[in-house]
């Protein structure tokens, strides 16, 4: 009987842990960063369980291209299209950098995302990434998840205190299911925002072994969810 009692609990436990406002995250806090191409989409996506991908709406033409910068939109590719090159993205995991996310658009690019998602049988493995709040707002409305990307204090002359009270209250308006910046923010987020799921990239500078050592340590944090690494495999951590 107390093992049985055991057992309903654990059972409960895991099926909360996998539904709304929690996540069922992957084993591996480690995911492709920048994969913006169908072939390094199709070879990473055999070694990572989840891929990070930029994306840019066209107004004029209602669909939504693959790219960092705007430029990259020339090569034509279409968000369906980079999910064609993955072999069952139901069973992968992915983070939309949306680099023109808007309020004005926000509705007719979680359409398409929706869609997408729906002929591909995919379910709650997808965030939506972006800095504008307002538009995040909409997206989460379509039953999307959304990562806010919080403002970095090293590109803006904004001082900490300051920055800190305007993100508990983009949190507090918005609510998202996951924080992110790169990993030169990770101290700020963790110290200040541990009871959120943080999301960072790591962009190396240091020699190999001081970045490796740099994702392990991040991986070990509670707080973060995932890191980005440019990597061709997860390292061991």
């Amino acid at each position: 009987m107390k093992l049985n009692f055991l057992f309903i609990i654990a059972f409960f436990s895991l099926l909360t842990s996998c539904t709304r406002p929690d996540f069922c995250y992957p084993e591996s806090k480690q995911w492709a960063h920048r994969v913006n191409d169908t072939t390094v989409a199709k070879e990473k996506s055999k070694h990572f369980n989840g891929l990070e991908v930029d994306v840019y709406y066209s107004e004029y033409q209602n669909k939504i291209f693959v790219g960092h910068n705007i430029e990259d939109t020339a090569n034509n590719l279409q968000l369906d299209k980079w999910f064609d090159a993955i072999d069952n993205p139901a069973k992968k995991y992915f983070w939309i950098d949306f680099k023109n996310l808007s309020s004005k658009n926000a509705d007719k690019a979680a359409d398409i995302i929706c869609s997408i998602m729906e002929s591909k049988g995919m379910k709650d493995n997808l965030f939506v990434e972006s800095g504008d709040s307002k538009a995040l707002k909409k997206i989460k409305k379509y039953g999307l998840r959304v990562i806010l990307w919080t403002e970095n204090l090293q590109w803006n002359n904004v001082d900490t205190a300051t920055w800190i009270t305007d993100t508990e209250r983009i949190i507090e308006e918005l609510a998202p299911d996951a924080i992110s910046n790169e990993d030169a923010m990770g101290e700020l987020l963790i110290d200040h925002f541990p009871e959120q799921n943080i999301h960072l990239w790591q962009t190396p500078t240091e020699q190999k072994e001081k970045s490796n050592q740099r994702i392990i340590d991040l991986c070990n944090n509670n707080s973060v969810k995932v890191v980005l690494v440019d990597h061709d495999e997860p390292i061991a951590y």
